[in-house]
Parts: structure tokens; C-alpha cells; sequence
């Protein structure tokens, strides 16, 4: 069976960034914390999965016009991103391209987009790993099944130190619906870190209990007379905002990707290991990827994220 590792790379990322002291810097002084992290957090990764191909999937554009236009509140309160991790991004692209990685991306989406088209794909036989800190793409999750394979979400919990599987499984002993239920669920019972406020007084247990009884919010919604009072007029209220979320909260499985990925280039990457104190990682990587890196003069390691 072959075996697809999909990393959330904005998300996981963005974890290593906050995770590790901004006092780790190139020599120039630029941060680079956030780079050695997740390194760091895909030397252990593929140490401990042994996938036969890596994918790093990055955000476009974090908030896409069409799901601004179906809801203007999208992530329309997230803070700005801290001075010292954009140009991290960057960087982190061009380290992962001197090691001959796949970047990918979907242009105009989220790389919950990119992950979702790549997992609408999967063959009979394949399994794909999505290592993630976004619940959102809980609602890919598949066992493996007539003509399609398997796809696993793992959540990171303590970096990647610790992760939450979930398989079928493993979503119905968390949540106590089906993973294809799960974007439903999560219309319900809002996210904030997104914007979305869900249904007045519509929590996690009553979100759970719709998602059982009904087939599709559809249906809840045409059923809507038979629920109490308080919580009919709840449905009645957020009419708009169920209809909003058609296009914001599922995950494309249908978008354009564009994939990045050559050839490994030692000695550019040896350089770029040395300008930016990332000899370390680099080195670990290398290692876990069973390939030759450049040399280092460190000792020791990075901290998990």
C-alpha cells in the first residue's frame, strides 16, 4: 500500500513559530525559529510514519474571496501575523525546493483546499496521512473502501510529539458522528477562531444530537417546527447564516493545484543551511529522508513544537 504524508504546512508552521524562543536567528539576526521547528517537526514525522512520498501544502491565500463573499465575517478577526514569521514562509519554500521536496499550493485557496483536492484523489490501495492543527479537515476522513483508499487525519497536540488519530473511528469516539458529518457539525456548533458564530445556543452536544437525527441540515431545517421553541426559533434566525456556510465551511476537493519540486541541490542547500543557522535540522532531515546532508558543527537539537 502506498503511503501519501500531507502536511498542513501554514498550520503546522505557525505552531513551530510560536513553540520555539524567537531567539533562534540566522546570523544576521533574522528568526528562523519557526523554520528549524518544522524541520524538526518533519524529521520526526517521517522518522516515525515512513511515508513513501511527503507533501508540504501551503495557504494561498488564507482567506478566499469566495468564502468572504458568502460570509464577510470569515476569519475577518483573526490579528495580523507576528513581524518576524512571513518571511519565513519564504524562506522555508526555498529550503524545502534545495532539498528536492513537493511544495504545493491551490491558487486563491486555503491549503485546507490544496489537502482536500489531493485526498479527493486517493486510489484504491493508498493511504494518506494529513498531519494538521486544523479540525476542519476531520470532515476528509475515510476508511478504506471499494475503488478508494484510506485517508487519516493526525492532530497535533504536543507538536507532533503527540498526535490524535483519526481514522472512522477515532472521529466517532471523539465526536460521535461520521467524519463526512463533521463540516454539518461544525456549521452547528460555529468556530471562533474562524468567525463563525454557529447557532444561537447550539453547543457541542446539541450540535452532535442534530447531526444523529438528521440526515443533512437540509433536513433539520425543514424540520426545524419539531425542535423546542427556543431552539427552533435559534434556526429560524440563523436561516442565513446555515445558507452562508455551504460555501465556506466544507473543504474544496475540486480545486487547481500547483505543485513545486525538483531535484535536490547539495550545495545550495548547504548553503542556505549555513547563512541561516539551520545546519541542525537540515542535518536531521537528511537523515530521516535517508539521504546526504551537509555537515554540522552543532550539537544537539531543537526542541519539538
Amino acid at each position: 500500500m502506498s503511503h501519501r504524508l500531507l502536511l498542513d504546512t501554514s498550520s503546522l508552521l505557525y505552531r513551530a513559530f510560536f513553540a520555539l524562543p524567537a531567539s533562534i536567528t540566522a546570523p544576521d539576526g533574522r528568526p528562523v525559529n519557526g523554520i528549524r521547528g518544522y524541520l524538526d517537526m518533519t524529521a520526526r514525522l517521517v522518522t516515525d510514519l515512513g511515508p513513501d512520498r511527503v507533501l508540504h501544502v501551503f495557504d494561498h491565500d488564507w482567506r478566499p474571496a469566495p468564502r468572504v463573499a458568502a460570509y464577510a465575517g470569515y476569519k475577518a478577526a483573526r490579528a495580523p501575523d507576528p513581524e518576524g514569521l512571513p518571511p519565513q514562509f519564504d524562506l522555508l519554500r526555498e529550503v524545502l525546493d534545495a532539498f528536492g521536496q513537493t511544495t504545493v499550493e491551490a491558487p486563491g485557496w486555503e491549503a485546507d483546499d490544496a489537502i482536500g483536492t489531493l485526498c479527493g484523489a486517493v486510489a484504491d490501495g493508498e493511504r494518506i496521512d494529513v498531519v494538521t492543527g486544523d479540525r476542519d479537515l476531520i470532515q476528509l476522513v475515510r476508511d478504506a473502501s471499494s475503488g478508494a483508499g484510506a485517508v487519516r487525519v493526525l492532530f497535533t497536540v504536543k507538536g507532533v510529539k503527540e498526535l490524535a488519530c483519526y481514522d472512522e473511528a477515532g472521529v466517532q469516539g471523539k465526536y460521535g458522528i461520521p467524519a463526512a458529518r463533521y463540516a454539518d457539525f461544525a456549521t452547528l456548533r460555529g468556530d471562533p477562531s474562524d468567525g463563525l458564530p454557529g447557532v444561537k445556543g447550539v453547543g457541542e452536544k446539541t450540535a452532535r444530537d442534530l447531526v444523529r437525527r438528521y440526515g443533512s441540515l437540509d433536513e433539520l431545517r425543514d424540520g426545524a417546527g419539531a425542535q423546542t421553541p427556543r431552539l427552533a426559533a435559534a434556526l429560524r434566525e440563523a436561516d442565513g447564516y446555515l445558507t452562508a456556510m455551504r460555501a465556506v465551511v466544507p473543504v474544496r476537493t475540486d480545486v487547481d493545484l500547483v505543485e513545486v519540486g525538483g531535484r535536490r541541490d547539495d550545495a545550495r542547500l548547504a548553503a542556505l543551511a549555513v547563512e541561516h543557522n539551520l545546519e541542525s535540522p537540515v542535518r536531521r532531515l537528511a537523515e530521516a529522508l535517508g539521504v546526504a546532508g551537509p555537515p554540522s558543527a552543532e550539537v544537539g537539537g531543537t526542541p519539538d513544537a
